[in-house]
């Protein structure tokens, strides 16, 4: 019979690791932030046209940050599939650079898939509702 020895103790983290893992807590906005963006985009008046490129840019993080827990909390719901599917369409496709009205449909179509996710995670119990 052959015994393995398994040290089952995480690795220890050297000050270089602590200091990363900080920099990147204090640089993480909270998920509440998502529904501010989605807030900025399809609330009743249009976003400025100026705004348009960081908004896209936040929410395709807010749809990175919402893939990255789902696959972590293995969240397999067919549902939530579909919505990262979509979700990785969009983050891929370019803003447009034409009329601003296509560039606002843009963004609803990106914060429409955030919200849905959003909704979507807290429902089957991934996320716990936001406000």
């Amino acid at each position: 019979m052959i015994v393995f020895a398994v040290d089952a103790s995480p690795p220890r983290l050297d000050t270089d690791d602590l200091a990363r893992i900080a920099d990147r807590l204090r640089r993480l906005r909270p998920l509440d932030s998502i529904l501010d963006d989605i807030g900025d985009v399809i609330a009743d008046q249009d976003p400025p046209a100026a705004e348009a490129p960081e908004l896209a840019e936040r929410l395709r993080a807010d749809l990175v940050r919402l893939e990255n827990v789902a696959v972590a909390a293995e969240d397999r719901d067919p549902r939530v599939a579909a919505l990262l599917r979509r979700a990785r369409t969009l983050r891929a496709t370019d803003l447009p650079a034409t009329a601003h009205p296509a560039t606002v449909a843009h963004l609803r179509r990106l914060a429409g898939v955030a919200e849905a996710l959003l909704k979507r995670l807290a429902e089957t119990g991934t996320l716990r509702a936001c406000a």
